[in-house]
Parts: structure tokens; C-alpha cells; sequence
């Protein structure tokens, strides 16, 4: 049989159908891949390794919707990695179901060298020594991951707390959001605390 003009499988379609299955499903295997994409689950081991290669794949697809371009590095540096912070944890919200896998997948692919390299210029014109652009973009992947993790969370983390025991901590919960505002308000604290602390790391 001649071989079709357009392939069956190709990587691209391999990630887009896995962040959709996880999105739906909250989970991913290789036979819902295979058949979300009509074929046999063999078929897919042509193009990838295995299981942790297609959530690298979903992070892919993840990473293009968070466009180097779409933050302005020329407006001071806070104000850059904040932009960058929120799109790249926007393009988690907007997979919410596949964000336990995909904040658990190898963060140091090729795919995001181009997002990195912005970053890393960015800290460096901002001042910042070249052994601290690591540690400073690895923090903030951290926090960011872990934000994304959060908005799958329960809007409760913390319930019937015994006032008598804990009143301290019995007021604090009473004076925040109890719905998806209370993730929105620990990222917002959160990141105004990075940046913050960022400020008093660059070398006098």
C-alpha cells in the first residue's frame, strides 16, 4: 500500500493529544493515547521512548503557548519576570487537569532553551552575577510549578480548625477567600515576595 501523504503520527500530534487526554482525564496511558490517535500503542514507540518522553512532549506543547515574545524584556526587570511568571503559570491554568503531571516532567529540554535564554538575559542586564541566574530561575520555576499545582487543589487547605487550640491560626483563615481567589491571592504574594527578594540579591 502507498504510504499516506500525511502522516498518522508525528510528535507534535503525540503531545497535543496527550495534554487533551490529561486535561479530560486528569491522568494519561499509553493505550488512551494510542487510542485518542487511532492507532496501536506500538505505533507510538516509534516516535518516543516511553511514558516520561510523551509528559516532556504535553510540556511542549505547554511551552508554545508561553511565548518569549509575549513579555517585554526593554521595561525593568521586575516588571519582565513578573509577565513572564504569569503567562507561563496561565498556560497551566489553562490545562488545569494535567498540571500533577506536567509539573512533575524534566524541565531541562531543548524546547525550552529559547524561554530560558530570555530569562537568563534578562537577569544578567538587570545586574545579576552569572552564578546567580541558576538558582534565580530555578526558584521561580519552583514557586510557578507549585502554583500551578495549586489551583487543582481543594479551595479549603485547611478546615475545622479548633479555636480553642489554634486561634491564631482559626482568625488568619477567617480573613481569606474561601474559593479559587485563594490560590490567585498566595501567587500574587508569593511572586511580590520572589521578586522582592530578588531585588536584594543583586550585587552592590
Amino acid at each position: 500500500m502507498p504510504r499516506p501523504r500525511t502522516p498518522l503520527l508525528d510528535r507534535r500530534r503525540i503531545g497535543a493529544a496527550a495534554l487533551r487526554i490529561a486535561d479530560e482525564q486528569g491522568t494519561l496511558t499509553i493505550p488512551a493515547l494510542a487510542r485518542e490517535l487511532g492507532v496501536a500503542p506500538s505505533a507510538l514507540y516509534h516516535h518516543v521512548s516511553g511514558r516520561d518522553e510523551i509528559i516532556s512532549l504535553m510540556r511542549e506543547e505547554l511551552a508554545l503557548e508561553t511565548s518569549p515574545d509575549a513579555w517585554d524584556p526593554a521595561q525593568p526587570w521586575e516588571q519582565a519576570l513578573e509577565d513572564w511568571a504569569r503567562s507561563y503559570r496561565a498556560a497551566f491554568a489553562g490545562h488545569a487537569g494535567a498540571v500533577p503531571l506536567l509539573a512533575t516532567a524534566p524541565l531541562g529540554e531543548p524546547f525550552l532553551y529559547a524561554m530560558y535564554e530570555k530569562v537568563a538575559e534578562l537577569l544578567l542586564a538587570a545586574g545579576f552575577a552569572t552564578h546567580q541566574v541558576m538558582p534565580l530561575i530555578n526558584a521561580m520555576e519552583s514557586f510557578i510549578l507549585g502554583s500551578a499545582l495549586d489551583l487543582v487543589a481543594s479551595p479549603v487547605l485547611v478546615a475545622d480548625v479548633p479555636r480553642e487550640t489554634a486561634p491564631h491560626l482559626a482568625a488568619a483563615l477567617d480573613d481569606i477567600p474561601h474559593d479559587h481567589r485563594r490560590a490567585e491571592l498566595a501567587f500574587d504574594t508569593g511572586l511580590c515576595a520572589l521578586i522582592t527578594g530578588f531585588r536584594a540579591l543583586l550585587p552592590t
